[in-house]
């Protein structure tokens, strides 16, 4: 057999030599399989030039037997059918059976809010769970087409068809301060004399544009730019510096601080979770969005209870 026969093989041919095998007929396998002893022949025809063997001779009228060739095939090829069908059957996630490694790209901000309970939920679930984090403030769609992350959580929606998302939450922004370095900022003009601490800005990852003139105003008052929300505290400790963040960090990197709503009106913050096209039906990938959304759900909730 030349090194390159076996790409000749298919699994349709050796379903039909095996029911030919067992029968020991060509008209009872036809009847057995719903075809045509032409059809049989052609299948028969193909396997012979792969392994250079009649494979079935007759013994007189329309009997035949089997070559010793074809009696060692058979098992062989009862193997490779099996094989075969298991690599098409339907994947089935067990997740106590699982051993998971997924990489996040985030910002500190859903860091630290969310993937602790998506960390526990998962943990709990699975034989075997690590999570790493890339931190961004707007993590690039790149990591996922490259295949560097598994998720991203950000507040951008993105553009290209082959990354999907969906909303996970939206939050409000809030002014935080030191409550026991300054008093609350109440009017327009407090803020507006007010200096800021806010997030760097890098190129290629604020793509956001800030809509909202007083945004716009508001920005060119920072005097202090740090790469993640949670770098914002030691800066605000002790100071009369403002920061106008996710009002969700109350129950994170900034929950030491005080917080108050502006009175004026900003753009509302949004959360995605994104993931390439090519693990949209991945078994398991699909569990861990699914889990990630509850540990979101569960988040929601206990900001509810806060407010309360």
């Amino acid at each position: 057999m030349k090194d390159h026969d076996y790409l000749a093989l298919d699994g349709y041919s050796m379903h039909v030599f095996l029911t030919v095998l067992e029968q020991g007929s060509l008209a009872s396998a036809a009847d057995k399989l719903g075809i045509t002893k032409t059809v049989i022949g052609n299948c028969l025809t193909k396997l012979r030039s792969v392994f250079h063997d009649p494979l079935f001779v007759r013994t007189g009228g329309q009997e035949i037997v089997a070559t010793a060739r074809a009696e060692s095939l058979g098992e062989r090829m009862r193997l490779v059918l099996a094989d075969m069908q298991q690599l098409t059957a339907e994947q089935v996630f067990k997740p106590k059976q699982t051993a998971l490694h997924f990489t996040v790209g985030t910002n500190d901000f859903q860091r630290d809010l969310i993937l602790p309970e998506l960390y526990r939920q998962v943990a709990s679930e699975t034989k075997e769970f690590s999570l790493r984090t890339l931190i961004s403030e707007y993590p690039s769609l790149e990591l996922l087409r490259t295949g560097k992350a598994d998720l991203l959580l950000s507040p951008v929606a993105p553009e290209g068809t082959d990354i999907l998302y969906k909303r996970l939450f939206i939050d409000q922004p809030r002014c935080f301060f030191d409550g026991n370095a300054r008093q609350a900022p109440r009017t327009l003009a407090d803020f507006r004399n007010a200096r800021y601490v806010g997030l760097n800005l890098v190129d290629g990852q604020r793509v956001v544009p800030l809509a909202a003139p007083i945004a716009r105003e508001l920005e060119q008052q920072v005097a202090i730019r740090v790469p993640n929300f949670s770098d914002m505290a030691s800066f605000m400790r002790g100071s009369d510096l403002l920061a106008i963040a996710p009002g969700m960090l109350r129950m994170g990197a900034l929950s030491g601080f005080s917080s108050s709503i502006p009175p004026f009106n900003l753009p509302s913050v949004f959360m995605f979770m994104l993931w390439h096209k090519r693990h949209q039906g991945d078994p398991a990938h699909q569990w861990v969005r699914n889990q990630l959304e509850a540990a979101v759900s569960g988040v929601m909730e206990r900001v509810k209870l806060a407010k309360a």
